[in-house]
This record gives structure tokens, C-alpha cells and sequence, in this order.
């Protein structure tokens, strides 16, 4: 597909996560017309949207199909719920996200997984730092930013990206909306992340569940996964 240069991610990321397709996008290269075939129904929003937005939309649309592809589902198709979460073939789950010029999906079997999240976030800008520290940290996050080795703009991001790729995990399996504080980032380790829950979750866990997520850094992107 003109426009959609494959990408390849470390084998930590590959390894008991499902499918996953991972695109460089092209947008001046995009053939629209072919492009629509992945979802001929846009949405009203999309349809009146620009240009560059409803590429984004579809772009998400043709990756996540490629990654059905590769887990071996038959004519797969992504649509779309009325909350506008991804809609997903019987039997599998997934998850998926855009920059302006990189596009991500995974994707599994619900035999193998109870859901998946997927995030994907170029690294902010340090005068954008303070407003993500306002809105996204919670005190533990404030101390684990402090503390980190990292540079504060690239942990800031991996932390912002780990609760992204936690909440498309999570709602799937409870509709239950959830705020940034309601979660923190506990550790990051080599390739991993621990978050932990700041409220009970119902249908999930009580507070002071972990969950385990994987990150990698590709230049000024990181992305990060929850799958379980």
C-alpha cells in the first residue's frame, strides 16, 4: 500500500503479544481511493473532518486489518462501537493508535487474551511538561519522574503512554471510565512497566491491583503495551 512503510520492533514485543503491524505513514503518498475500502462507512465526524484526520482514521483501519491478517482471521474488518471504540471480529480483541506519521494495532485471540492495549506517543516538549504533570501525575508519578534515570521528557511520555495503552486495555472489559490518577506508574524496568491501581476496579480488581505492561523507545517515539 503506497504510503505505509513496514516497521519492525524488538522481539520483547513480538513474543506472546498476538499480531501486531507497525506502519512509518506516508500521508502525501496515500491512495484515498483504496485507502476508504478498509471502511467504505466512515463516521459523520470523520467524513467532515480534513484530509490529514480522516487518513489517520483509515490508516488505523488498514494496520489493524493487516494484523487480523497475520493472526489468520478470514476477511477481517474493524468498525465501530457507538462510544467510538474500535469494533473487533468475534472472538478477538485488540487494540490500536496514531501519531501523525506512525500507525500501530495488535491484536489476539480471546482464548489468549482478555484484552489488549496499544499506545504510541512522540516524545512531549519540555514546555509541554508542566500542563502533563498537572493533568496525568499523580504523587507516586511525581516521585518515580523525579527519581528515574531517564530524561524527564522521555519518562514523562513512557508514563503518559503506559495509563493510554492501560485504559484502551481496560474499558473493553468494563466500560468503566477512568481517570489519570486512577492509576500510577510504580516502576519501569528494562523493557517493562508495573501500574498500579488507585481505586477499585469493578469486574477487574481491587485497589492496589498491578498490571504488567512492555515499552520500547524508537527515537523520539515510545510505545507501550498492555496485554493480558
Amino acid at each position: 500500500m503506497n504510503g505505509f512503510s513496514s516497521l519492525e520492533l524488538p522481539a520483547h514485543f513480538l513474543s506472546g503479544t498476538g499480531s501486531i503491524s507497525y506502519f512509518k505513514l506516508d500521508k502525501g503518498l496515500v491512495n484515498m481511493r483504496r485507502l476508504v475500502a478498509y471502511c467504505p462507512e466512515l463516521p459523520i465526524e470523520i467524513q467532515l473532518s480534513i484530509e490529514s484526520r480522516r487518513i489517520e482514521y483509515l490508516a488505523g483501519r488498514y494496520c489493524a486489518v493487516q494484523a487480523l491478517l497475520h493472526l489468520g482471521v478470514a476477511a477481517p474488518w474493524v468498525g465501530r462501537h457507538a462510544d467510538r471504540s474500535p469494533s473487533w471480529p468475534v472472538e478477538t480483541c485488540g487494540s490500536l493508535s496514531h501519531t501523525d506519521d506512525r500507525v500501530i494495532a495488535c491484536t489476539g485471540w480471546r482464548a489468549d487474551f482478555r484484552g489488549m492495549g496499544i499506545d504510541i506517543e512522540k516524545t512531549v516538549q519540555p514546555e509541554i511538561l508542566a500542563s502533563l504533570q498537572h493533568l496525568v501525575f499523580t504523587e507516586q508519578d511525581k516521585r518515580l519522574v523525579e527519581t528515574s534515570n531517564l530524561p524527564p521528557c522521555q519518562i514523562a511520555t513512557l508514563l503518559f503512554s503506559a495509563k493510554e495503552a492501560f485504559y484502551k486495555f481496560i474499558y473493553p472489559l468494563t466500560l468503566t471510565q477512568m481517570d489519570f490518577t486512577d492509576i500510577f506508574l510504580l516502576s519501569v524496568h528494562e523493557n517493562s512497566f508495573i501500574l498500579q491501581t488507585n481505586r477499585d476496579i469493578e469486574g477487574f480488581g481491587k485497589k492496589g491491583k498491578k498490571v504488567r505492561g512492555i515499552y520500547h523507545y524508537e527515537g523520539e517515539y515510545v510505545i507501550t503495551l498492555v496485554a493480558m
